[in-house]
């Protein structure tokens, strides 16, 4: 089995979408506001196809539910794949939106999954802003009131953000993307959201279903992500998150000569490397900013070469048989 995949974006156009992953990335896509690349999916009939190696032009799905150990790794067969990472370009303002849960999706929304995601900026326009959370305390029977007003704007929690700034959103925490903002989105394999408020748009809204699920405490200052720095190998290492459904780390690698990115886990499994800066070769693979690549729990075991002057961020399932080596939680 080869140790890296790199894939065909998914391109998605939005009705808030806008070119910055050509004009801030370099990428040629299609035309019209594209508002999405999913970068690697498995979800649904978004199928991820591989675009290098013995595997070009076969689907991720079709790849490692033909070797699950070699691809994904032991804690992983017969399962699909646990996560999708999303580019967002938001030129205009997303709705303001909520996630449930596993135990409420399983109840409500069987065919999906419960939804915990994370957020990392690429690139912000100065004063760009993003909701996370409430600005009070409040109730359903307040927060209710406040829908019914149209006064929703007024209590949500605004935060200004800038690159490499980064979020936790559980589920139950209101938020939403502010216009202006381009960034990386990790998240459970899933589509469970409920739209709560939509500046005006004339699209559906789920409030019942939001209202049964947003957590009403105001906004956790521990939702934005502080890099906690970690004993490493030959480059920087900061833990971002490290929580119930995956783990996100920032690597800073300045170096000139090869070296082997070692495993993090006793037990090998895939990770999902992003470039956030500067350029990379990985294996036979030239990359740049904004580039997402899949090492598959083989190349994790037997060791991918590293040529790099970049910084990345490394993603993982978190879950049962993860067994991080020096875990470490922020």
């Amino acid at each position: 089995m080869q140790k890296v995949f790199k894939f065909e974006p998914i391109y998605k156009e939005k009705v808030w979408g806008g070119r910055k992953l050509e004009t801030v990335l370099g990428r040629v896509i299609p035309s019209g506001d594209i508002g999405e690349s999913w970068e690697i999916s498995d979800y649904g009939s978004d199928l991820s196809k591989i675009t290098n190696g013995e595997c070009s032009g076969k689907t991720f799905r079709e790849v490692y539910t033909s070797d699950y150990e070699s691809v994904l790794g032991k804690p992983f067969k017969g399962q699909g794949f646990p996560l999708l990472i999303k580019l967002i370009d938001a030129k205009e303002k997303l709705s303001v939106q909520v996630h449930p849960d596993d135990a409420y999706a399983e109840k409500f929304d069987p065919e999906s999954a419960g939804k915990k995601e994370a957020w990392t900026v690429l690139q912000a326009d100065k004063g760009s802003k993003l909701v996370c959370g409430f600005s009070k305390q409040t109730s359903k029977e307040e927060f209710s009131q406040y829908v019914q007003s149209n006064r929703v704007e007024e209590i949500l929690n605004e935060v200004e953000v800038k690159e490499l700034d980064s979020f936790l959103l559980n589920p139950g925490r209101i938020h939403a993307i502010g216009g202006g903002i381009l960034l990386m989105e990790v998240q459970q394999s899933s589509d469970s959201t409920y739209r709560v408020y939509d500046y005006g748009r004339p699209r559906e809204l789920h409030l019942k279903k939001a209202l049964d699920v947003l957590d009403f405490s105001s906004a956790d200052p521990q939702d934005r992500l502080s890099p906690k720095r970690i004993d490493s190998f030959e480059f920087n290492r900061f833990v971002l998150t490290a929580n119930d459904k995956f783990r996100m780390e920032i690597l800073e690698i300045d170096s000139s000569k090869k070296f082997a990115l070692p495993p993090f886990s006793s037990e090998p499994v895939f990770h999902i490397l992003m470039i956030l800066s500067g350029e990379c070769k990985l294996e036979d693979l030239d990359l740049k900013t904004g580039d997402t690549v899949l090492v598959t729990a083989s190349g994790i075991k037997e060791g991918v070469i590293c040529e790099s002057k970049s910084s990345f961020l490394r993603l993982a399932w978190s879950g049962p048989g993860s067994d991080w080596i020096q875990y470490t939680s922020p």
